[in-house]
């Protein structure tokens, strides 16, 4: 860890690492690829502690940052960041934002409005991961802005303040869907581009934490490394093609609900 205390600031990408979280497991048969051990989280949250990487809201990222930063977000609303990433959070006096998909609010294995409730008033920051879990970028504008604004306005009734940031459902992004979440009032867009996000962008870029990511990986990324960072966006680009094939023609086997227009 030492040696890579040193090469770090030598290496440095300029941002802020704004990492992304899905469900979180406590036992090993509840991990999966988008699911992260509470023992795993707990270490990198003890690793931005003693590190001193100083936990931001993603309201801040709007401003210029000296020193280490970083941002903790969450997407799709899944119970377990209820049971067990909040605890795990207010232990370690960090916030976080969470992205739900509220037509899935009280579903089985997704939060309540109850607990969305507590969470805010504990600190968090409780956002829009759309109305249904779709791919917006396939749906007609007119009709994505209505499911975004019925997204933000559920979660405005129900928890009592205002809801400005949105996280796209699958990190699929386009300039339309862009203005029409700008549009429908939100303020703050995060995707799933692997990079660091910074402050002069249109949207906030994310990095992935899987069931897999290893804390060396993980303390890397926090301390902006410029390699992991490379391999995660070298990785990206040489996907990319394949997976917008597979988008179009087959989206199931990416896990892609693609949606229908709302009735």
């Amino acid at each position: 860890m030492a040696a890579q205390q040193l090469i770090a600031p030598r290496f440095a990408v300029r941002g802020v690492p704004v990492f992304m979280y899905h469900g979180v497991g406590a036992s090993v048969a509840d991990l999966g690829r988008y699911t992260t051990s509470l023992s795993d989280f707990r270490e990198q949250l003890a690793f931005l502690r003693d590190h001193q990487v100083s936990v931001q809201e993603l309201d801040n990222l709007a401003g210029e940052h000296t020193g280490r930063h970083a941002v903790l977000t969450f997407d799709d609303g899944l119970a377990s960041q209820y049971e067990l990433a909040l605890p795990a959070l207010l232990e370690h006096g960090v916030g976080a934002t969470f992205f739900v998909t509220t037509a899935l609010v009280g579903c089985a294995g997704y939060v309540t409005w109850s607990q969305l409730r507590e969470m805010s008033a504990a600190g968090m920051t409780i956002g829009s991961h759309g109305y249904r879990h779709i791919d917006y970028t396939g749906l007609p504008i007119a009709a994505a802005k209505s499911e975004l604004l019925r997204s933000r306005t559920d979660l405005e009734d129900r928890l009592g303040k205002a809801a400005t940031t949105f996280s796209a459902p699958y990190g699929f992004l386009n300039r339309a869907l862009t203005s029409a979440a700008r549009e429908t009032g939100f303020l703050r867009i995060c995707s799933s581009l692997p990079w660091l996000a910074t402050a002069q962008a249109d949207v906030f870029s994310r990095l992935a934490i899987y069931g897999d990511t290893t804390l060396a990986e993980f303390s890397s990324l926090a301390m902006r490394n410029a390699w992991p960072l490379l391999a995660r966006r070298t990785r990206n680009a040489l996907l990319h093609l394949p997976k917008q094939l597979l988008r179009r023609t087959s989206p199931s086997k990416l896990g892609v609900n693609v949606g229908e227009v709302a009735k």
